[in-house]
């Protein structure tokens, strides 16, 4: 890199989304790292232009149609096939989803985590994202749990069920770069209108992502409730259903704090929140480990550019 080359703001933004997916050894195109740009103001053409720049002075990296940080072939080959993978299992996510959705209380669902990013490696697992009818988030997750455990063999590859919120409740209260990027690439399967009073309430993420497109929607299944399904909410509609739900709620918290002793409160309340609302279970603490890592290469980033990123 020549000393006096200049690291302007939209540089930096450019560096900042690869180092982000550099943690996942994910390179990205050109249109992707717009869309994944801090700041706004710009085209595609630019942010191609600027990428000529800083693979000339090598600082990134470009290899067929991807860009990275790092010098490494094996990068796009692992994205070339995680790709194709993603593909297949797309077809067996939106089949499952269609499945949860004839699930009393179920009003939304999302697909979350890496098949979300249209990439999948051969031991991923399908993670979703499911809104439910107010007050029957834990009871929603409890059947849905029941359903995988007697009848999937507690299998996660296929039916990975982590995250929970109520309709009422659609903003999410942890706002970083990890958070942004979850929420943005969320892909609608069920639900349109949910979907889109989900983005609306979390306008926060253009903080973050400013030019990142909302989801196409024209392929998110809508139907409208089936016999059996709106007989059962009607019996589980009022003061019986409150109280399975706060058993339920009950049962998992007593669950993951016998299960996960010994973890600092802070980190467990973000890694297992539980609230009438929502229901989080990331017992890997895969958003802490994130932001760390994040965290880690912005500052070596920094050390070998002799810049503030």
């Amino acid at each position: 890199m020549n000393d006096n080359f200049n690291i302007n703001p939209l540089r930096r933004s450019i560096i900042r989304a690869l180092a982000y997916y550099d943690i996942f050894s994910y390179p990205l195109t050109a249109n992707e790292i717009y869309y994944h740009l801090g700041v706004n103001h710009t085209s595609p053409e630019e942010i191609k232009k600027e990428l000529e720049v800083l693979s000339e002075n090598q600082i990134v990296y470009c290899k067929r149609q991807f860009y990275l940080l790092s010098n490494d072939d094996s990068y796009i080959l692992r994205r070339e096939k995680g790709n194709e993978l993603a593909i297949k299992r797309l077809q067996t996510a939106r089949r499952v989803s269609a499945f949860i959705s004839r699930f009393p209380f179920v009003r939304g669902i999302m697909l979350s985590g890496s098949i979300s990013k249209g990439f999948m490696e051969k031991n991923s697992d399908i993670d979703y994202f499911i809104v439910t009818h107010p007050n029957r988030v834990w009871f929603s997750r409890l059947m849905l749990m029941v359903f995988k455990k007697l009848f999937l063999f507690n299998s996660k590859k296929y039916f990975c069920i982590n995250y929970f919120i109520d309709s009422e409740n659609l903003e999410i209260n942890e706002k970083n770069i990890f958070t942004a990027t979850e929420l943005v690439t969320l892909l609608p399967t069920f639900g349109k209108d949910i979907y889109e009073q989900f983005v609306q309430k979390n306008v926060w993420v253009k903080d973050f992502y400013p030019i990142f497109p909302k989801r196409e929607t024209d392929k998110v299944l809508n139907r409208k409730n089936g016999f059996l399904k709106s007989l059962f909410e009607q019996m589980l509609g009022k003061k019986l259903g409150d109280k399975f739900d706060d058993f339920a709620m009950e049962l998992f918290k007593k669950n993951s704090k016998s299960k996960y002793k010994g973890i600092d409160k802070e980190e467990f309340n973000l890694a297992f929140k539980s609230t009438k609302n929502v229901s989080k279970h990331h017992p890997r603490f895969f958003q802490k480990k994130v932001l760390h890592e994040f965290d880690t290469r912005i500052k070596s980033l920094e050390e070998k550019l002799k810049v503030s990123l």
